[in-house]
């Protein structure tokens, strides 16, 4: 009896002794070193453009990623270095037009975006009340409104040397350019006593919240100062308009058909 409790004792301490030279040797073995996944970056691209005309804008401000350019004249944006699978915020900001802001998030080395930007106001209504108002500043006869009508103008104006507009030019009707202006108007004050001016058959071509051309029919009744003479004329004429400052500015007239009548 006692030979076999020393053996049974022998046998658990060799046991024992077993695991702790495997609890040891665990100890020793280092524990795994984990890889951090790559951080990937993709590029984001798109064009910017009138969401009623579909045509480019350039120079609207595209920000994203604290990062902020400005588009090309064809409208593009190019933004490199994109961290992947992140919420971002594409932000496109210009004077003329509602901000548009998105979320957008990279899952590949390229991701396009197209941004559509609504003008702020109304370009068709807005280049309406301009001729409007041009018609009521010249029907009023008024030599205080003259400044008023030059700055209709774009001081880089100038008028088309085709044969007909030339004609116009040289009847009294149409400045030839910026500094022109004010004499052509003042001549035309003194010339007659009553003008009636008023653009009719609108055919608006916009580009985009910043620049337009207007085909129109201009029809012009007046009475001679001195004469008393009622004349009329007809005119088609085209307009090339652009904003600056805000402002639509007549940059470029051209009759195209003129008709004088008495």
């Amino acid at each position: 009896m006692q030979i076999y409790l020393s053996k049974h004792k022998v046998i658990i301490f060799l046991l024992f002794i077993i695991l702790l030279a495997c609890s040891k040797d665990n100890e020793d073995i280092p524990e795994p070193i984990i890889e951090p996944e790559p951080i990937l970056y993709g590029t984001v691209s798109g064009k910017v453009v009138d969401a009623n005309t579909t045509n480019p804008l350039t120079g609207a401000v595209v920000q994203l990623y604290g990062l902020e350019i400005k588009t090309e004249p064809d409208g593009l944006f190019v933004f490199q270095g994109i961290p992947y699978h992140k919420e971002q915020t594409l932000s496109v900001i210009d004077t003329d037009y509602k901000p548009n802001t998105q979320i957008i998030i990279v899952t590949n080395e390229r991701l396009v975006v197209n941004v559509e930007m609504m003008p702020l106001i109304d370009t068709e209504e807005e280049l309406d009340d301009f001729f409007d108002s041009f018609s009521k500043l010249i029907e009023s006869i008024d030599p205080e409104n003259i400044p008023a009508i030059q700055s209709q103008f774009s001081e880089s104006y100038v008028a088309s040397d085709d044969p007909i507009t030339t004609f116009g030019v040289l009847s009294g009707v149409v400045p030839p350019n910026y500094d022109s202006i004010i004499p052509t108007i003042t001549d035309l004050f003194i010339k007659y006593s009553k003008i009636q001016f008023v653009f009719k058959d609108k055919d608006m071509n916009i580009t985009d919240a910043r620049k337009a051309a207007v085909e129109l029919l201009l029809d012009v009744d007046s009475e001679g100062a001195e004469d008393k003479i009622q004349r009329h004329l007809q005119a088609r004429s085209l307009f090339e308009l652009r904003r600056e400052g805000g402002d639509w500015k007549i940059v470029y007239w051209q009759l195209l058909r003129l008709d004088i009548g008495v």
